[in-house]
């Protein structure tokens, strides 16, 4: 119900990959034979489903002799196309690698796929993640539940909705007429839109990866960086895996140069940090270490926010341009009281200085628990009924 008023256009495709994958479950633990084969099919099968809805265009556009795709995909791409048929395949290779079994309840397998909490945006989850019994329902329960969405809708609304125009407007400005000052403002904005695992308090690329989008990660790893070997090869190997994965990696979050070279500005990090320079980086001293860590990801921000590849290096070019023209306009305009509240309480929320804080209140840690998330909720709901700038991350 949830994808159906979400993206009805789309539902038709949703449940052939759903089918599809059901019953390619069900052959490859049955099959006595052939059933490298059948994960074969499987896996390709949901490659060419993704392929076909989200980089038909693309393709048509940049390889010569594919300008027959220009059109065949579907209109609009399907919502969530990525996170389920990422999900998908790890359920397919887990049967085959007999840690899951199939499924037969074609409603459990579908809640698997379309749960809605998690279809639109991820995470990338894994049967095993979602299988077992529910559990029972308590106040307890309810009370956690409604105090997880209260302080994650105040993240999403109040924090990352007051920093976004910042960054939109950055990204978003002609050519030639950013200056050095609000590029790297809307850089600082758009970088604390996107937060995991407290990402921004790693002293490295490979552990800023191990905090910031977890399931894709782990999905990498598991699924591909270790099928090709992983870190048990030849060093040059390890090096050219890292290069796929990361290359793989951009172009799934989407379909132009720009994320290609996103996901190619990480991987060449991690392959140099596996090297006697990374190894020397490593016997840095911490804030080195973190400035590091902080410069490497957030100038490849850029690449994975600007809408072209040519856009990306313009803002770059702007970011060290040592020019100001238009600043002053910028701080006039967008930056107010509340949006460096909002930028402080953002950046404090970069480290685990809320739960440090938490954990030294006392006796008033139930109260603030208790008090906390509801005046956050209503807060969210308040900026949200006032129909202000919030765009989809």
């Amino acid at each position: 119900l949830f994808y159906a008023l979400s993206d009805a256009a789309s539902l038709p495709l949703f449940l052939a990959s759903m089918a599809f994958n059901m019953a390619m479950g069900l052959l490859i633990e049955r099959a006595h034979a052939g059933r490298k084969a059948l994960l074969a099919l499987g896996v390709a099968g949901n490659l060419g489903f993704l392929g076909w809805s989200k980089y038909t265009g693309f393709l048509a556009s940049q390889i010569p002799g594919l300008e027959f795709l220009a059109g065949t995909g579907p209109s609009a791409m399907p919502l969530g196309v990525s996170f389920f048929t990422f999900s998908a395949l790890a359920y397919l290779v887990d049967i085959f690698r007999g840690s899951v079994r199939a499924q037969t309840d074609p409603l459990r397998f579908g809640l698997f796929l379309a749960f809605f909490p998690k279809v639109t945006a991820g995470p990338i989850a894994r049967f095993p993640d979602m299988d077992g019994e529910p559990g029972r329902m308590t106040l307890e329960n309810l009370r956690e539940g409604l105090a997880r969405v209260g302080v994650g809708l105040a993240k999403k609304v109040l924090v990352a909705g007051t920093l976004a125009p910042v960054a939109d407007a950055a990204f978003g400005a002609a050519p030639g007429r950013l200056d050095m000052g609000t590029a790297w403002l809307g850089l600082f904005c758009y970088s604390l839109q996107l937060n995991f695992d407290y990402p921004y308090s790693s002293q490295s690329v490979r552990e800023f990866w191990r905090r910031w989008h977890m399931t894709l990660s782990s999905w990498f790893r598991d699924y591909l960086y270790i099928p090709l070997g992983g870190g048990r090869v030849a060093p040059w190997k390890v090096q050219r895996n890292l290069l796929i994965v990361f290359v793989l990696c951009g172009l799934w979050h989407g379909a132009s140069w720009s994320f290609v070279a996103w996901g190619l500005w990480h991987g060449v990090f991690l392959a140099m940090e596996r090297t006697r320079l990374g190894r020397a980086i490593d016997g840095l001293p911490r804030p080195a270490r973190h400035l590091y860590a902080l410069a490497a990801v957030g100038l490849g921000w850029v690449f994975f926010r600007a809408p072209t590849l040519d856009a990306a290096f313009s803002y770059l070019q702007a970011m060290f341009s040592f020019g100001f023209d238009g600043f002053a306009y910028t701080w006039l305009v967008r930056v107010n009281r509340e949006f460096l509240l909002m930028a402080a309480v953002a950046c404090a929320g970069c480290f685990p200085l809320i739960p440090w804080l938490a954990a030294r209140l006392g006796p008033l840690r139930p109260a603030a628990g208790a008090l906390v998330p509801p005046a956050l909720l209503a807060l969210a709901v308040m900026q949200l009924a006032a129909g202000t700038h919030s765009p989809f991350i």
